[in-house]
């Protein structure tokens, strides 16, 4: 029996899969650019976000529609900016999945 190889780990698929940049960090801010996401993400991330009682402010902006990855900002009232994004992804994440699973039961 051959031993089994390791997958090649390419660099170019490495770097599709970062997709968010850091672009200021305070205490209770944080700016990131999202690449290749668009209104259809940020609005429901913003709305969660601002379901969370912590979060002071949560915007974001496109600055040319056609060729601009979205910039998120949050700031806190209190807490991490990161771990609120973090949050309010898992949030959204889970509400798909529960979407997902009655949606397939419903057509079965």
């Amino acid at each position: 029996m051959a031993a089994e190889e390791a997958p090649e780990i390419r660099e170019d698929v490495v770097e599709e899969k970062k997709k968010v940049t850091i672009l200021e960090r305070t205490e209770e801010a944080v700016r990131m650019e999202i690449a290749g996401e668009d209104h259809t993400l940020l609005a429901l991330l913003t709305s969660a976000l601002l379901d969370d009682p912590q979060v002071d402010i949560a915007t974001y902006s496109i600055p040319e529609t056609l060729q601009s990855n979205p910039i998120l900002y949050v700031k806190m009232k209190a807490g991490d900016p990161l771990e609120a994004v973090k949050t309010a992804l898992s949030a959204l994440a889970a509400a798909f999945e529960e979407f997902e699973q009655k949606y397939k039961a419903a057509i079965v």
